[in-house]
């Protein structure tokens, strides 16, 4: 994967390909998911269950479906209506399966514990869930009950919240990574696309467990911590944003309006459309400081920054804060 600019020598020393994923376990490189589940397995031993055991490998298979149904539906122009509604039944059959699966344990997971089908699942349902919720109108959280019983389970996690991402940072990493998003036009999914791109974002079915008291902290301290960065990387004048940005934590921490410079609403969106979750932020801090961000922005004028790219997202190259620089 290469849409956020290329991947740094010593990776590439490691991986020449530069391929994703990849791991090194005891001095040797392991690459593909399931390669590498294994391999943790050997040596760490199953997470409840193993990946090979019986009851497993039917649900390896579901989740395989399931992608196989949300490409088909997600990744693909419109045609026309009635293959956008075949896609869609297709894609809703598949989830019935797993509402039935899920439904078959006591618990809230795919098996009786929790274990490493519900690490499998997680990461495309998760992109599921942000993606058909902007592009298709579809809230497949809060459609599915057992699935969002799932969800809410996860989230109760804390190993979990420490990768979650959240729907503004999956929908416009995905077009890149899978070669196009398509989007219905669906009234639900205009409505739904302008509340993840502009907000408000606090009610997007994203995340329901309770905001910790420290978000604005956290997002002011991440801030700072990579300030000279963030400010060297917009495109605005370094001065002008640097003020501007004040005002917005300003705001943030305060709940104090604070008027910035002429012409820095459009920096200001800048930042507030390039928040990244979890690399940057946890998602409760990044809600905090988009919406600072906003806020800011408003009282300056309407102007927009430039949209992000569907091709790449050179924009998030790493490569742009690192410490060498």
């Amino acid at each position: 994967m290469f849409c956020y600019g290329k991947k740094e020598s010593w990776y590439k020393r490691k991986v020449p390909s530069g391929m994703l994923p990849a791991i090194e376990l005891d001095g040797q490189i392991i690459k593909e998911s399931d390669s590498i589940l294994i391999a943790l397995e050997k040596v760490f031993g199953p997470l409840n269950q193993s990946i090979r055991e019986s009851e497993v490998f039917p649900l390896r298979q579901l989740e395989r479906l399931l992608f196989k149904a949300w490409c088909a539906w997600l990744c693909y122009p419109l045609v026309s209506q009635k293959q956008e509604k075949q896609n869609r039944e297709q894609f809703i059959v598949m989830l019935a399966k797993c509402e039935e699966a899920l439904a078959n344990t006591q618990g809230p997971y795919f098996l009786e514990t929790f274990g490493i089908i519900d690490i499998i699942f997680i990461p495309y349902l998760e992109r599921m869930n942000a993606s058909l919720y902007y592009y298709k109108g579809y809230s497949l959280r809060e459609e599915n009950p057992n699935l969002s019983k799932w969800f809410a389970a996860m989230e109760n996690r804390l190993t979990y919240r420490g990768t979650q991402s959240d729907f503004h940072t999956h929908v416009h990493n995905l077009p890149p990574q899978m070669g196009g998003c398509w989007e219905n036009n669906d009234p639900q999914m205009l409505i739904n696309k302008a509340l993840v791109d502009q907000g408000p974002w606090f009610g997007i079915p994203d995340v329901i467990y309770p905001e910790p008291e420290n978000s604005q902290m956290e997002a002011l301290k991440r801030v700072i911590d990579h300030q000279t960065n963030i400010i060297r990387v917009n495109p605005a004048d370094d001065k002008l944003f640097d003020q501007a940005l004040r005002c917005a934590l300003t705001y943030m921490i305060t709940g104090k309006e604070c008027q910035a410079s002429p012409g820095t609403d459009i920096a200001l969106r800048y930042l507030r459309d390039r928040i990244n979750v979890p690399r940057d932020m946890s998602i409760y801090a990044a809600k905090r400081l988009r919406e600072a961000l906003e806020k800011t922005a408003a009282l300056v004028g309407d102007g927009q920054s430039e949209a992000i790219s569907t091709k790449h997202r050179y924009d998030q190259n790493p490569f742009n804060f690192s410490q060498r620089r």
